[in-house]
């Protein structure tokens, strides 16, 4: 027997061990292992979102460029595409991103239009967002909208990739640093990695039981900052639409945690702008239809009333705006309102759409200046001073083709104009 010496210097027994002997059933055992492991990884492949999927690269990294600051005097017509989806047309800083019938996204040279890189999926086209440098896409897999991809676009890139149990449909609201998924079944809101920081809402897995703050209710709208998410939502057994402001960044992602949540005595609640100080929103109480700011769910003062229903309600497509002011779009008229305090400040008649805020930039590190709006009007675009929507000249455009919301993105001088599936390129001229 031979001792080994411990750390307060008495000596302990050390037994000598034969050694082990690996025997034919221990071999056996160890293959079946190995081959359980690389059946088990096989599996996650075959059945990830990379599967089916190929991102054909540029020959050279993409340009980026910040937003033309100097308000156009002219537009000078550049080129068409289609493109699946509404709303704003999906850019990056250097592309334009156009969506085929078949769902493959196109990354397009900002000014030329001609295709740099691609990226298919082998499921159908969910929804995409650009924040935080990363293109996001989420494509239909084996559980709803479940597959979604990262990328850099500027190298093209794969940067990341989630799965996760989702409905049919999903839209895809951003601010820089996160992306909130909504459908009226539940909502997740994922940071720049596609790592979860929330879900809310009908979650299937039975070992999730009790972690949600109510269950069977219908969501009705979502919007986010870095910091905090409001929800509209019918709940059973309530008999108005319940308001919930949640944190962004809770402490455990299956936890939603609740700032405040009561049923507000509304019919009917769109969300427009969530902010620090309060929440705006679209209201609808029997005949009369208002837009309120909510400092509390049950606390709200009317900020504008509406002459009847309007005719197009406050989602990702009809809402835009800037870190000063948000815009919403009513079918007829876009309305701006000051951001942090919900305040009104002037409104557009026969416009086609909330307009784009020119030199401004999501990413906190460009430069925005915000002194200018273009708002779609029925033949081309009318340029507003930013805070007192005086309109400054027309710009001569294409008419808008038949009934819709028109979107607006920019990249530098470049203006892109979506409207009924067709993106039109603008070069704005000083």
């Amino acid at each position: 027997m031979r001792t080994l010496r411990s750390g307060s210097g008495r000596r302990l027994p050390f037994v000598d061990v034969p050694p082990e002997r690996r025997t034919r059933r221990d071999l056996v055992t160890a293959a079946v292992i190995a081959v359980v492991m690389v059946l088990a990884a096989v599996a996650v492949l075959l059945s990830g979102s990379a599967t089916g999927s190929e991102l054909r690269a540029a020959d050279a990294e993409q340009p980026e460029y910040g937003p033309a600051t100097d308000p156009p005097t002219s537009l000078q017509p550049l080129w068409m595409h289609g493109s699946a989806g509404t709303g704003p047309p999906l850019t990056t800083k250097g592309n334009l991103v156009t969506v085929s019938p078949d769902g493959v996204l196109v990354g397009r040279d900002a000014g030329s239009g001609e295709e740099s890189w691609s990226y298919t999926h082998a499921g159908r086209f969910c929804a995409g967002a650009f924040y935080a440098d990363r293109l996001v896409a989420a494509f239909d897999g084996a559980s709803g909208c479940s597959d979604v991809t990262s990328l850099d676009p500027t190298r093209q890139e794969y940067a990341s990739t989630r799965q996760s149990v989702y409905p049919d449909s999903m839209e895809l609201t951003g601010s820089w640093k996160h992306v909130l998924a909504f459908s009226p079944d539940r909502l997740e809101i994922w940071r720049d990695d596609l790592v979860r920081t929330v879900e809310y809402g009908a979650v299937e897995a039975p070992q999730e039981a009790g972690m949600q703050p109510r269950t069977g209710c219908t969501l009705v709208t979502a919007d986010l900052t870095d910091e905090r998410f409001a929800v509209t939502e019918h709940c059973p057994g309530e008999d108005s639409v319940r308001l919930t402001i949640s944190k962004t960044v809770p402490e455990d992602n299956r936890a939603p945690e609740e700032i405040a949540s009561d049923p507000t005595g509304a019919d009917g609640l769109w969300i427009i702008e969530v902010t620090e100080q309060g929440v705006l929103a679209l209201r609808n109480q029997g005949p009369d239809w208002t837009v309120e700011w909510f400092t509390s769910p049950t606390e709200h003062s009317t900020v504008l009333a509406l002459e009847g229903e309007p005719a197009v309600l406050p989602s990702h497509e009809s809402v835009s705006g800037d870190s000063a002011q948000v815009r919403w779009f009513d079918g007829r008229s876009t309305h701006a309102f000051d951001g942090p305090s919900g305040r009104y400040s002037w409104t557009l008649g026969g416009s086609t759409g909330p307009g784009l805020t020119g030199g401004w930039s999501a990413d906190p590190a460009a430069h925005s200046t915000g002194e200018w709006v273009l708002v779609p009007v029925a033949d081309g675009l009318a340029l507003l001073d930013h805070d007192t929507g005086r309109e400054v000249r027309r710009l001569a455009g294409q008419a808008a083709p038949g009934p819709g919301v028109t979107g607006l993105a920019q990249i530098g001088d470049i203006l892109y104009e979506r409207h009924a599936g067709e993106i039109r390129a603008y070069k704005l001229v000083a």
